[in-house]
Formats: C-alpha cells, sequence, structure tokens
C-alpha cells in the first residue's frame, strides 16, 4: 500500500502486507490520500534512501495507525499524449530482485527502452479497474523466464507507468538477459 502526503506529493510505501480492506480502514493523517494497494511485482526491494535524501542511510518512516510507512518516492508531472495509461517520472533509489525461475513481462515502450513490472493488481488509483490492458502505440510486452536471479537499479528519476488494469512497469532497465 502507497499513501500520498498531498502538499509535496511525496509517497509513502507500507512496509507490512496489507490487505485492500485493511488499507481502507486505516485513518489517514490529515493531508494524505490512498495512492494504491497491490501486489509487488518482484520478490524483493530495497530503498537506499529517501528520494530527498543527498546520501544512503536510514529511510524516513512513520507510523501510521498500527503500520510503518518509508518515504519512498516524489513523482513528477505526469507526460502529456497517453490514453489508458499514467506515464510520469518518478524520482527514487530503488532496486529491485526477480528470483530464478520466475517469468516476469517486460515492457518495452516508445522510446525503445526496457521496463520490468513494479506492481499487480493495484486498486484505488483509478477507480474502476478494467480487465483488459491496452498499449500505446509502438509498446510491446515479451515474456522472460529467469534462469538466475535478476537484480537491477531502477535509474533515478525513473519512467513509471501505470496501467488502468492495475499493472505498473518502471525502468528504463539497461540489462535484461534472454
Amino acid at each position: 500500500m502507497e499513501i500520498t502526503e498531498l502538499a509535496n506529493r511525496t509517497v509513502w510505501l507500507c512496509q507490512e502486507p496489507i490487505s485492500y480492506e485493511q488499507g481502507q480502514a486505516i485513518p489517514l493523517p490529515k493531508g494524505f490520500a490512498i495512492t494504491g494497494i497491490g501486489e509487488a511485482a518482484h520478490d524483493a526491494a530495497f530503498f537506499p534512501r529517501s528520494p530527498d535524501a543527498t546520501e544512503d542511510g536510514p529511510l524516513e518512516t512513520m507510523k501510521v495507525g498500527k503500520y510503518t510507512f518509508s518515504k519512498v518516492a516524489k513523482p513528477g508531472k505526469p507526460e502529456a499524449g497517453f490514453k489508458d495509461v499514467l506515464v510520469l517520472p518518478v524520482y527514487k533509489y530503488h532496486k529491485v530482485l526477480f528470483k530464478a525461475g520466475r517469468t516476469i513481462e517486460v515492457l518495452t515502450m516508445e522510446d525503445g527502452k526496457d521496463y520490468v513490472p513494479n506492481v499487480y493488481g493495484m486498486k484505488a488509483m483509478f477507480g474502476k479497474t478494467p480487465e483488459e490492458r491496452i498499449l500505446p502505440a509502438g509498446w510491446s510486452i515479451r515474456i522472460i523466464i529467469l534462469t538466475k536471479d535478476l537484480i537491477l537499479e531502477i535509474p533515478n528519476p525513473a519512467r513509471v507507468c501505470f496501467f488502468k488494469t492495475g499493472s505498473g512497469f518502471h525502468g528504463p532497465v539497461s540489462y535484461l538477459y534472454k
């Protein structure tokens, strides 16, 4: 689950698993809204610092109800010209792990670069969730089966996209074995 501090658009990530129903029941601090509640697409993630920190170190955290949230990202202005998908820069320091044996989707955007999944089944971002994911012109998805662990550092800023179906991707990533 992610919540956003509306005054500065900073995103805070819940550090414990939480269901959609549990997330809806949390009394949010004044000035915060739910960004989305979904399932992480990777096996592990690491944020070496909060988005506004000048060096690596512990993330800024806060308690919301019984849950701990960490300050992990700050989105920029959405890109214009896309329908059925939100594309925006996100300022974050983020490393992800996909374990060997996994099958993952890799999105190639119109820029010809590869993006890996970050979330599945996210609710609350767009309201009603359609079943069909519509790719913009020039985008494609391929499936890869990982024969070894894949650890990626997501660039800062990342280019992130969220489909109305609740799936999202981030990158670009420079190394994906085939």
